[in-house]
């Protein structure tokens, strides 16, 4: 919990205007949003591939994955914040995802570092590592795309409140509520 609200709480204090003037229903703010979803669903190349760039060009795929992923989850933030607003603190599934997903964002950005650093100096075995840092980076792109999917708001992916359900049913009778299977019934 301590990752997510970390960086909600720093994305909170850039969007706070934004979601104000949205929550006020300010016509100006919501066309832009809407305009920037539609048009801006392209993650901007920050060039770390290329001339001058600082990955080695073998895994231009990761870091195409890596980049969606980071401009993804900026527009889910944004979308939590706009939801939850101060209450965001309260949802601790909401923030189990968050965090799970940075976490990932994270272990991408080392792989990516690891196996651009072997390539770059020649360690032997450099091209299995790259190999293993595509497939590391597509699995998390995989399941940080599946989890963000599921934090929007009517994913059938969203079970919370079933979890949610469950929760109670068990603190309801301070136990495991199901039966043994091997329990006769008659």
């Amino acid at each position: 919990m301590y990752i997510a609200l970390t960086g909600i709480q720093y994305a909170g204090k850039t969007l706070t205007e934004k979601i104000k003037e949205f929550r006020k229903r300010n016509i100006k703010v919501m066309w832009n949003l809407v305009i920037g979803r539609l048009f801006g669903s392209k993650p901007p190349s920050i060039g770390v591939i290329g001339q001058g760039g600082v990955v080695h060009p073998s895994l231009k795929e990761s870091v195409e994955k890596l980049e969606q992923n980071v401009f993804e989850f900026g527009n889910t933030v944004e979308t939590l914040l706009t939801r939850f607003g101060k209450t965001i603190v309260d949802e601790q599934m909401v923030l189990k995802k968050v965090a799970n997903i940075v976490i990932n964002l994270y272990a991408m950005t080392a792989v990516i570092s690891r196996a651009t650093r072997s390539m770059c100096i020649g360690l032997n075995n450099h091209d299995h590592e790259v190999l293993l840092a595509n497939i590391f980076c597509t699995e998390a792109c995989f399941e940080n795309n599946y989890t963000m999917v599921s934090l929007q708001k009517d994913s059938p992916e969203n079970l919370d409140e079933s979890i949610k359900k469950v929760a109670n049913q068990v603190l309801e009778k301070r136990s495991y509520i199901c039966s043994h299977p091997l329990n006769r019934t008659f």
